[in-house]
């Protein structure tokens, strides 16, 4: 948020941070009111546990994360006069959620493209609040809205051309691989491994859920237990497997608040072929954070092809939970 009250300025991001600089010679007599501005969103993925101290102007050198296309954004105007003091005063404690007290007129939208940048030009000039309102899977958590100033003070002068970075946290898209090299006819086994890397995380942030879902296809037969790892070590995981073969499968690691980002998860799963067919194995992996990150997603479809011993294998997806079983690690990290 762009804020100035005679003696300062500062500019809110997502995330609570706040970024102060001098306000000098910037006063609100100084706005040209008939200009147009704009606000240029740049969505990076999150590398770092902090952003870096945002100014209005372009990142230079330019933020090392991986750009984000595909976030939307909305923008609203608040009834609020930059030209006039008072206003300014009044956005120095303004805080998004009562700034939706104060929309006027109509939301604009943009999305961000493959260089993860969305363009809001032809700006009149006012304060804005920014909303992210949808974001792809692979976000973790959304940024929070925040409130934008067109102009914002930049030393002794005005910038119209506003430059915002709120950052996400990214989570990799979960992989599932086949191991089929024991079984050579039906009623053989085969294991299916879960791999997730963890995304980073905020200052204070901690994991609250990491698990899995995974409906095996009929033809398909579960074989208890099954096992977890982090970073290759055993760790303790409770399942649960219910219908006929106990083909429907839910898992979660029973001390997620334990990890760390950047580290390996991995869900391993046995089960018995007892019909011809093809395997195209999907799951779903979903993670959640102590800040309110929450994000599934599925792991991709392997390549198709015959199963064990040359035998097509069947195909299955995921689902349900009820009768438990807990497999408790060996000797746990925990």
């Amino acid at each position: 948020m762009g804020v100035w009250c005679g003696c300062f300025s500062k500019l809110l991001v997502a995330g609570g941070l706040i970024f102060t600089q001098p306000a000098n010679a910037a006063a609100p007599g100084d706005i040209d009111a008939n200009r147009r501005g704009s606000i240029i969103v740049h969505k990076h993925k999150q590398q770092t546990p902090q952003g870096r101290p945002g100014t209005g102007q372009p990142e230079n050198p330019a933020p090392r994360g991986d750009a984000i296309a595909g976030v939307e954004f909305k923008i609203q105007k608040l009834d609020l006069d930059l030209t006039k003091n008072n206003d300014w005063m009044t956005l120095a404690t303004l805080t998004p959620d009562a700034a939706k007290n104060r929309l006027v007129g109509f939301e604009t939208i943009k999305t961000t493209d493959d260089n993860g940048e969305a363009r809001f030009d032809g700006l009149a000039v006012g304060a804005y609040l920014v909303t992210e309102t949808n974001a792809p899977a692979n976000v973790v958590k959304k940024a929070a809205p925040f409130i934008v100033t067109v102009p914002h003070p930049n030393g002794n002068a005005w910038n119209y051309n506003v430059h915002v970075y709120p950052k996400n946290t990214v989570s990799d898209k979960p992989s599932k691989t086949l191991d089929a090299t024991n079984a050579t006819k039906i009623g053989d086994s085969v294991t299916w491994t879960i791999t997730q890397v963890l995304p980073e995380l905020q200052p204070g942030e901690t994991f609250t859920e990491v698990s899995f879902t995974d409906q095996l296809q009929e033809g398909l037969e579960y074989v208890a237990p099954a096992t977890a790892q982090v970073d290759g070590t055993e760790v303790d995981v409770t399942i649960t497997s219910t219908g006929d073969g106990g083909r429907n499968l839910a898992g979660h690691l029973d001390n997620p608040e334990n990890l760390t980002g950047g580290e390996t998860v991995t869900f391993k799963i046995t089960t018995k072929v007892n019909d011809p067919g093809k395997i195209v194995n999907t799951a779903n992996v979903t993670i959640k954070t102590s800040n309110g990150g929450d994000t599934t997603q599925s792991t991709p479809d392997p390549v198709p092809g015959g199963g064990p011993g040359g035998l097509p294998i069947r195909a299955n997806r995921w689902g349900g939970c009820c009768s438990r079983a807990k497999h408790h690690a060996a000797s746990s990290r925990w």
